[in-house]
């Protein structure tokens, strides 16, 4: 669906207590939007990756193909699997083969890899990058079907698999960030979104918006 309207949430505040939306101009048509830390970045099906300032759209990267925002900074996917930190105005290379990255977490990152399988980096080696230095990931458990996206916040990670299967990753920490188990969440989205206070969010796929 042609996102000509964008309906964002920051950080699940104003929105929930005012039941308003506001229509803010975009660059263009956007594919994906996140927010998160007090910040708000948008794509483009192009692959151009821009933040918002106020009302005004800055152009932050080109060739993307998914971006994340949240305490852990913004973090982006390229169209070869590579992932890329934003540290100041510097795209820095971080790990390859991966197909999805989530920034949300506590001091800690998630993602996707090509293989399917889930990974998270700890805070230890979060809080230790340097440019150009390699880090380790640590794998998540897999959950019955191919996960397809992670959303995460401060209790914990949200995972959607290929059949639209919701799962919540509990005993999430900072310096343990794969968690101790997967509960299984009855009810069936394209996709999850969870902000930093813990509101859920989830689409169908004709677009259908709910409220955990």
């Amino acid at each position: 669906m042609a996102m000509r309207r964008i309906l964002f949430v920051l950080a699940d505040l104003l929105v929930l207590n005012a039941q308003l939306c506001t229509e803010i101009p975009n660059p263009g048509l956007l594919k994906q939007i996140d927010a998160g830390n007090g910040l708000v970045v948008g794509l483009e099906p192009t692959g151009n990756v821009f933040m918002l300032n106020g009302e005004d759209w800055l152009y932050l990267a080109g060739g993307m193909k998914h971006v994340s925002v949240g305490i852990s900074g913004i973090w982006m996917v390229d169209y070869d699997k590579n992932i890329y930190r934003l540290i100041g105005s510097n795209l820095e290379k971080v790990s390859e083969s991966f197909e999805h990255i989530d920034a949300g977490g506590n001091l800690f990152v998630a993602g996707i890899k090509s293989d399917t399988h889930s990974v998270c980096l700890p805070s230890s080696e979060f809080l230790a990058m340097k440019p150009s230095s390699s880090v380790t990931w640590t794998d998540i458990q897999l959950i019955s079907g191919t996960m397809k996206s992670l959303s995460c916040g401060l209790q914990g990670c949200w995972g959607v698999n290929t059949a639209g299967s919701v799962y919540f990753r509990a005993g999430m920490e900072p310096h343990r960030c794969q968690g101790t188990r997967w509960d299984y969440i009855p009810s069936t989205f394209s996709m999850i979104d969870v902000g930093s206070d813990g509101n859920v969010y989830g689409m169908k796929k004709g677009g259908d918006v709910y409220h955990r």
